[in-house]
């Protein structure tokens, strides 16, 4: 049975909900170590506009990179479905005495007003959402001429024997060293169903979206050594399973 979309959002934010008080310490979530937080800075000073500017972080979930993006001088704003996650973010914004707007929102219908951001950012969302193209053209909306929108994303599951084979070792040696089981958290079959990606997007895809919605200026690069400064600090059940195409891309609004 095929959920209804305010079901799909429901159980979406109920799922978050329940992640919210273990999400930072995953890897790959939250930023573990200066080595990490230092790779992302060298990252996005190269595609962000001068210091000052504002920002969107869509799907902001507990802040890391919200927050990132406020210690590096920009003006932002963060909104996610969840408001067990933007609790934690507005805890960890408190703490760090960074000043960062939060608000509960949904990723593909903002409440922000035309034009009235110079970027909009996200990470590890678009592949998530039931209707990417609508959720790009959402984004675009909210930016200002040439402004400009940044995806970060990555293909988790290639359907690979291989990885499906260190998947299942993986999780063996989650339920017996940590009593857990490493599915539990994982969204229903029905909304799976409705997801045109659920196991992540690759590059091509994402580029694929990006020319759709008229962007220009479009460019991809890999995410490989920022993955693998996460991966080396991981424990064996989580490394083996670490080795997906991790990318950014970008493209401005003409």
């Amino acid at each position: 049975m095929l959920l209804h979309d305010k079901e799909a959002k429901a159980e979406i934010a109920e799922k978050w909900d329940e992640s919210s008080e273990s999400y930072d310490s995953h890897h790959g979530h939250g930023i573990q170590t200066d080595e990490e937080h230092d790779a992302w800075i060298r990252v996005l000073s190269r595609l962000l506009p001068p210091v000052g500017s504002k920002i969107l972080d869509v799907g902001c979930g507990t802040g890391e990179l919200t927050l990132l993006l406020a210690e590096m001088g920009y003006n932002v704003t963060g909104i996610d479905l969840s408001e067990k996650m933007l609790q934690k973010a507005r805890g960890k914004a408190k703490s760090s005495k960074l000043k960062v707007h939060f608000e509960r929102g949904d990723a593909e219908k903002l409440n922000s007003s035309d034009e009235s951001f110079d970027v909009v950012i996200n990470r590890h969302l678009l592949w998530t959402l039931h209707r990417p193209t609508e959720a790009i053209d959402e984004w675009k909306r909210v930016l200002k001429k040439n402004g400009k929108l940044i995806v970060i994303d990555g293909l988790w599951n290639d359907g690979s024997i291989n990885h499906r084979l260190c998947r299942s070792v993986s999780d063996l040696f989650i339920m017996i060293s940590e009593r857990k089981d490493p599915r539990k958290g994982w969204y229903s079959k029905e909304l799976n169903c409705m997801l045109p990606h659920p196991f992540g997007m690759k590059k091509e895809k994402a580029q694929e979206y990006f020319e759709a919605a008229h962007l220009r200026d479009i460019s991809a690069v890999t995410l490989n050594d920022i993955r693998d400064i996460q991966r080396k600090h991981m424990p064996f059940s989580q490394r083996i399973t670490y080795n997906f195409t991790y990318y950014l891309i970008s493209g401005c609004k003409r």
